[in-house]
């Protein structure tokens, strides 16, 4: 189980290129942050009537892990690549897995 979780969610409406997201940004997500303990990743694709549109569901070895990657040099070669699949920026959201089966 990993200790600590972040999601990174798009809102409705946002223009997405998900073949792009899927073959290289979450590629070079995961290339850059599991130094700082990225165990994983999964990406969600919500339906037209929901408020979002899509979620990727981090996975990390600790709560601290995704605070050390957000606070790296890398931070900036992630981020700068979401202008080459998304319009519109995301939320992010990260904290400690309490429970799971």
């Amino acid at each position: 189980m990993p200790a600590g979780s972040s999601s990174v969610i798009y809102p409705k409406g946002t223009k997405f290129n998900m073949d792009y997201y899927l073959s290289t940004h979450m590629p070079l997500v995961y290339k850059n942050w599991s130094q700082f303990g990225l165990k994983g990743w999964s990406v969600v694709q919500f339906p037209d009537d929901s408020e979002y549109c899509v979620q990727a569901i981090l996975e990390w070895e600790s709560e601290d892990s995704s605070k050390k990657a957000l606070t790296s040099d890398t931070v900036s070669t992630v981020m700068d690549d979401v202008k080459n699949f998304a319009d519109k920026a995301p939320t992010f959201l990260s904290g400690k897995v309490v429970g799971s089966s």
